[in-house]
C-alpha cells in the first residue's frame, strides 16, 4: 500500500538516533564556540601579558573571565 505523504515511513530506532543526534549536534556546536572563545581570548590575554612583561601563566585569568562574562550574557533567542 502506497503513502499519501511526503515523508517515509520509519522506524522508531531511527527516529530516537535523529533526536539523539540532533542533541549532539547542539552540544558539540555550543562546546566549540565556547572553546574557541576561551583560546582567542586566552591567546591576546598572554599577548598583553608579553608585552607587558608579566607572567604568563597569569593568560587563562583572561580566558575565563571573557567566558564567564560570555556565559552570563549568551542565550538562544
Amino acid at each position: 500500500m502506497e503513502q499519501k505523504n511526503d515523508i517515509p515511513a520509519k522506524g522508531v530506532l531511527a527516529l530516537v538516533m535523529h533526536f539523539f543526534s540532533d542533541i549532539f549536534k547542539s552540544v558539540a556546536e555550543s562546546l566549540l564556540v565556547v572553546m574557541g572563545t576561551f583560546v582567542f581570548a586566552t591567546a591576546v590575554s598572554a599577548g598583553m601579558l608579553w608585552f607587558y612583561g608579566w607572567p604568563l601563566f597569569l593568560a587563562p585569568v583572561g580566558g575565563f573571565i571573557v567566558l564567564g562574562v560570555m556565559l552570563i550574557l549568551w542565550y538562544d533567542a
